[in-house]
């Protein structure tokens, strides 16, 4: 059942790509410690879709940059509280185990909304807001993974060529390695399926509905690409 915002196959085929190279851009004239790097989590979450800001070091603040349903920029600032008595450990999704060392115990604590005129300003800001966070020294510029994202970028395409007269909605947690569990795919007449990858280049689409199942696997091959400022390579799935 879908409750609240989510967007369509064909809506996530296309802004995830264009935000993230507008990220990749304006992510070149910040910096964060050498020892930092920075890794981008598609995420629906509470009505807001885009990216989730993950450095891979502790942090009690995550930083969500997207678009509400209206069309809205929005930056979303959110502080966990670890070590809570009350904190809850994510041990499943949809009724699979998620394990592995991105999983924390951490309890909500405080969630601040931001509003922007447009995409561009809310990302400087989130970047600005994420230099804050890392004082360290020596800084490097911000790099944005490239080539796990254009893995998936591909198969929300192909997965769309397939179910194109449907337009299911396709559901984005923003878990680490959430690509191998699958992407939920929900349908408007109780249809569903999943979107799942088995390596990043091995893809498999399973859709269920009362007209028809479907089940397509398929390779992609991506050719190289010029390295653009802001952006790296990396081989691991999202």
């Amino acid at each position: 059942m879908l409750t609240g915002f989510c967007p369509r196959l064909s809506e996530a085929k296309t802004l995830l790509p264009v935000l993230r190279a507008q990220l990749a851009v304006a992510a070149a004239r910040h910096t964060l410690p050498s020892n930092v790097s920075l890794e981008l989590l598609p995420i629906i979450e509470d009505g807001l879709f885009g990216y989730e800001l993950v450095p891979d070091c502790c942090t009690h603040t995550y930083l969500v940059i997207g678009y509400r349903q209206t069309g809205q920029a929005v930056v979303r600032r959110t502080l966990f509280c670890e070590h809570a008595p009350s904190a809850l450990r994510l041990a499943a999704l949809d009724g699979k185990p998620v394990a592995g060392d991105r999983v924390v115990i951490r309890q909500l604590a405080q969630q601040r909304d931001s509003d922007f005129a447009d995409i561009f300003t809310a990302i400087d800001s989130a970047l600005a807001q994420l230099v804050t966070l890392f004082p360290g020294r020596p800084r490097k510029p911000i790099e944005v993974q490239v080539d796990v994202h254009r893995y998936l970028d591909e198969a929300l395409v192909i997965a769309h060529t397939y179910l194109r007269d449907l337009n299911p909605h396709i559901r984005f947690c923003g878990l680490p390695q959430e690509a191998q569990y699958g992407f939920a795919l929900i349908g408007d007449h109780g249809e569903h399926g999943e979107l799942v990858s088995r390596r990043p280049d091995m893809w498999v689409l399973r859709w269920k509905s009362s007209a028809a199942d479907i089940y397509e696997e398929w390779a992609i091959a991506l050719p190289p690409i010029s390295k653009a400022p802001g952006a790296t390579a990396s081989g691991q799935p999202p």
